[in-house]
């Protein structure tokens, strides 16, 4: 039986607004779809009836789309390492073809050729040292290499590439300031690069933003920035008492635009006659090959033009056939503003405004995400992006229920939240400002205006009782809800809300903050980056007093950072109050929320980096088992079930966007994971199937065998054979080795032997550690008996090792970072004198005995000659004090081992 996916995308908002010709029409007699790419993503959207299918494959950001003129074949591409190139059937969705690594960083630009044979690919270059490279695919062939392979030796970077309808030899491409000309029609891509001089037209050149072929001519048309087009030709002369044609040079140069205005030419293509441009201005307007102007779409009024695609139908269809009126198909028009818009051709000639102004097809997100938030009890999600806007979309329907523009100027939105009934929408800014807005209309109720730095995260009690905000200074702000009754929430909040104040906890940014409710009482604990757990006492602070610390910070780490925290969910077995810490070694660290122990440590996820956020779902309090959803800083996000005992068959983790995820919510119900993309302004909703987790977990087995995988070699290797060798000497130890009397096997230690059983195996805990770890094994009973622990099982012990160790080894970068703080100055060298002294005074003291003792057993006698002129840098330690005969070579295998 096939296991479910724990996460299914199901809805993807939004779309690579900023590809040139990065939207393409579908539409049919038959068939109203167009196609975008949305992050690392295609996606197939049939406007008529809503639905979305989603072409996955891609783990880079798309950087290019093209589609065959009968709309059948549709052609991605992406940028970086690894890149893709696959061309999808657009009637199923399926890939046909995939050709891995067309270029070394992936592909700049695409065109397919009309009878969709071949495929041309302009590279990205990796540095300004490697040429750019044009390749020419067949790829209806079963090869996997280009047919044609040529470099661009210009230095000027080639953005544009298109094949010439009527003839598919020839293919021209552009960049800022060059034009160059290409055939294969001997067999190789040649090419020719026509000059273009100011001082022939007598006027300025603007950049060059796209080119095209005139139809069934000799000519070529050339796109600027400055809304001039540029006309190239060729003569026909005679060679060898043939006609041939001669190289291209430029013509003409004629400006289309508003001189009086800067508008640049985004886009050029023709249909059935036209030339058709896209302008900065937010027009479209359609020229016969004379230049001379035939229909004009300027009151679209939706942003500067990025592409126009037609719809595969007889545009006699549409008008009177025999009329010499203005005749295409209906267009698309997809603008940087994010919107896509389904334009009527009739509709230029309308004498209505607003009847001009086209249909809406689709909106996404025009600015780079950070603030993501979901309703408390309704289907709604509400986003903002740096350009102001503040949406709330119904999840859904898919609908986009409204919008409010903020003055970026003034107001720029920076995070938000829903106080927990839902009453009010609270946005922080990056002036510093918080706003609470009604939840339908986002209109401003009340604005609070107690920092000038921007507001980082905003975070509100569960009973609604407090308001707590971060800003970029790392200040802690906070608000008391004076009127906790249901039916007085609707009072003035200039009077309902009272700011406490705000204090400076950590040293350090803070990485995580978070509200609970403990015997009717909010609490609120931060960790941070200075590796302290802080926790306030809300019911001491006031206006008079300020924010009030209900202990002194406390150290959680010793060398790990704290990335996120969260409370512990409740659940059957868990019996306490506990905050959960993730930090940057991939390790889960519970912690009592009354004394401050660690009650357990735990390997968490580490398909991506270090987990960031991390959200419980909530479920039907019927249910016993629970999940938690999380994410980290780049691409990765995934489902963990509880509890957290570092199994790695309950977590599992996928490519949610290509590049860094800003932020992430859960819905209400729990049905949905909702992933905000940040620069890639796409916001991802993910299904949730916590069943798919549930079989990986009964797949993974009981007992160890969910953590062999773990294990070096797996439980029939050697290292697991070693661990069962040293756990068994383990009790010979604590029996007596010299004993005769007969032994008495139990498969338990002490606790007292862990340390040395942990050494054993090559993992060295600190003493802290080896605290933390018989902590946990004591205490692991606890609050069910009420009583102790005092040895551990064989299993038991497997499953301590694996959570606790590092995930990654000892390598080159800890050696010089460790150097790095105990000597004076980074990459210095440090005499031997002061390193033993730091080693005996300062952090976990060594003794003299434990020093010496250490020494022998890595260097045996050398250290006795040591003086105060012997000194150590980082490599010259590894090598001579721990053993690291090729300091580079353990160092690249290190690296290699954390990729």
């Amino acid at each position: 039986m096939e296991t479910p996916n724990a996460l299914g995308l199901s809805w993807s908002f939004g779309f690579n607004k900023d590809i040139i010709g990065g939207v393409h029409s579908l539409s049919d007699d038959n068939v109203h779809a167009i196609i975008y790419s949305s992050g690392h993503m295609g996606i197939i959207y049939n406007y008529a009836n809503r639905t979305q299918r989603l072409l996955q494959g891609h783990c880079n950001p798309i950087s290019c789309c093209a589609v065959s003129e009968d709309k059948r074949w549709i052609v991605t591409a992406d940028r970086g390492k690894d890149s893709m190139l696959v061309v999808w059937d657009s009637t199923t969705g399926n890939p046909i073809k995939t050709i891995f690594s067309p270029h070394a960083e992936g592909v700049q630009c695409l065109d397919i050729s009309p009878d969709a044979m071949f495929i041309v690919t302009l590279s990205i270059p990796t540095s300004k040292e490697t040429k750019q490279e044009i390749k020419l695919w067949e790829w209806t062939v079963a090869r996997d290499d280009a047919m044609y392979i040529a470099a661009v030796t210009t230095e000027d970077v080639q953005t544009c590439v298109r094949f010439n309808t009527y003839d598919i030899r020839e293919i021209v491409t552009n960049g800022a300031q060059r034009v160059i000309f290409w055939n294969w029609i001997h067999h190789q891509l040649q090419f020719y690069s026509p000059p273009l001089s100011q001082i022939d037209f007598k006027q300025n050149i603007g950049t060059f933003t796209q080119s095209i072929f005139v139809p069934d001519s000799s000519q070529a048309i050339t796109a600027t920035e400055d809304g001039d087009l540029i006309l190239w030709d060729s003569t026909q002369v005679k060679s060898n008492g043939t006609l041939v044609q001669s190289d291209k040079k430029a013509v003409k140069i004629v400006r289309i635009t508003d001189s009086h205005k800067n508008i640049s030419i985004n886009f050029l293509a023709d249909m059935d006659g036209y030339l058709v441009v896209g302008c900065s201005d937010g027009a479209v307007r359609f020229y016969d090959f004379d230049f001379r102007i035939v229909a004009w779409f300027e009151d679209l009024c939706a942003g500067p033009v990025m592409a126009v695609s037609f719809a595969n139908t007889d545009a006699s269809q549409h008008e009177n056939p025999g009329d010499d009126t203005f005749n295409v198909p209906e267009f698309i028009v997809a603008t940087s503003k994010a919107f896509i818009l389904g334009i009527t051709p009739s509709i230029h000639e309308e004498f209505d405004v607003e009847k001009r102004r086209g249909t809406l097809l689709m909106q996404g997100i025009a600015d780079e995400i950070h603030g993501l938030a979901t309703h408390p009890s309704t289907t709604q999600i509400v986003v903002s992006c740096y350009s102001g806007a503040v949406q709330l979309w119904d999840y859904l329907t898919k609908r986009l229920v409204m919008v409010r523009n903020f003055d970026v100027e003034k107001f720029r939105p920076q995070c938000l939240v829903y106080d927990p009934f839902g009453r009010h929408l609270i946005v922080g800014f990056t002036n510093g400002a918080i706003k609470l807005v009604h939840v339908a209309t986002l209109e401003d109720i009340y604005t609070f205006r107690q920092s000038k730095a921007p507001i980082i995260d905003i975070k509100v009690a569960p009973d609604s009782s407090f308001i707590a905000a971060i800003d970029a200074e790392n200040y802690l702000l906070l608000w008391r809800n004076k009127a906790m009754e249901a039916d007085e929430m609707d009072n003035d909040p200039q009077e309902q809300w009272v700011y406490i104040g705000r204090c400076k906890s950590h040293t350090k940014p803070i990485t995580g903050f978070e509200f609970a409710i403990s015997d009717q009482q909010a609490l609120l604990v931060t960790v941070a980056e200075d590796r302290m757990l802080v926790e306030y006492n809300l019911s001491r602070s006031s206006v008079l007093d300020g924010i009030i610390l209900s202990a002194p910070p406390q150290k959680i780490e010793q060398s790990a950072i704290p990335t996120a925290c969260f409370w512990h969910p409740e659940m059957p077995g868990v019996r306490e109050d506990l905050i959960v810490v993730a930090n940057n070694e991939y390790k889960f660290k519970q912690w009592n929320a009354n004394n401050k122990t660690c009650r357990r440590t735990s390997l968490n996820p580490t398909y991506g980096g270090p987990l960031n956020r991390v959200l419980p779902i909530p479920l039907d309090k019927n249910r016993t088992e629970r999940y938690c959803a999380y994410s980290t800083h780049e691409k990765i996000v995934g489902l963990i079930k509880l509890p957290f005992d570092g199994n790695p068959h309950k977590s599992m983790g996928l490519i949610a966007h290509s590049g860094r995820i800003s932020n992430v919510a859960v819905t209400c119900d729990g049905r949905y994971f909702i992933t905000a993309g940040g620069k890639d302004m796409i916001v991802n909703m993910w299904e949730v199937n916590p069943s798919g987790l549930d079989m990986m977990e009964a797949q993974g087995g009981l007992g160890v065998e969910p953590y062999s995988s773990l294990l070096e070699g797996g439980i029939d290797g050697q290292f697991y054979n070693e661990i069962v060798d040293y756990f068994y000497f383990a009790q010979l130890r604590t029996q007596g080795e010299a004993s005769t009397a007969a032994r008495n096997i139990t498969q338990e230690i002490p606790l007292n032997e862990i340390p040395h059983v942990m050494r054993a195996l090559g993992f060295y805990p600190t003493e802290l550690e080896i605290q933390h770890m018989c902590s946990e094994v004591k205490y692991c009973k606890f609050t069910e008996t009420t009583k102790t622990v005092d040895s551990i099982h064989l299993v038991d012990f497997i499953r301590l090792y694996v959570n606790h160790r590092p995930v990654f080894g000892m390598g080159k970068v800890q050696i010089e970072e460790a150097f790095n703080t105990l000597s004076s100055k980074p990459g210095g060298a440090i005499r031997w004198p002061d390193l033993k002294a730091k080693l005996l005074t300062m952090g976990e003291k060594m003794t003299d005995d434990e020093l010496q003792a250490c020494l022998n057993a890595l260097t045996g006698d050398d250290a006795d000659h040591w003086d105060t002129m012997t000194q150590f840098t980082s490599a010259s330690f590894a090598d001579n004090v721990l053993g690291f005969e090729d300091y580079d070579a353990f160092a690249a295998a290190t690296t290699s081992e954390i990729m």
